[in-house]
């Protein structure tokens, strides 16, 4: 019965309010993501944005472009191909009235590709 009541006052997800915090939701989520111990041995270096969210329900999946440099000492150390600069999808979710991250990416897919696999 809880749920139900909550869900008639649940706001919609606000693109509005994405944009608006942008910026610092990026780097909270590059942030998070570089804590997190993947891809092994190679650290998170910089990000930049690779175009406009794509909205779906309470998600916003937003193209980026992560730079990572090896693990000094690692055995990527020598692999020319480890500091490439990779497609990724921040994932951020609308969670009560605000929108947060727990760091998620998702590599080598675009947004269009993450929202059809959550269809």
């Amino acid at each position: 019965m809880l749920r139900w009541l909550r869900s008639l006052v649940r706001r919609p997800a606000s693109p509005a309010a994405f944009d608006a915090a942008r910026g610092e939701l990026l780097e909270r989520w590059f942030r998070t993501a570089s804590g997190a111990g993947k891809p092994k041995w190679l650290t998170w270096a910089a990000w930049e944005s690779a175009g406009e969210p794509l909205f779906v329900r309470d998600l916003a999946l937003v193209p980026v472009v992560v730079r990572f440099e090896p693990v000094p000492g690692g055995p990527l150390d020598d692999v020319p191909q480890a500091r490439e600069p990779r497609p990724v999808v921040a994932v951020f979710r609308w969670v009560r009235g605000y929108w947060t991250t727990d760091g998620r990416a998702v590599f080598n897919l675009t947004p269009q590709q993450v929202a059809a696999q959550l269809k």
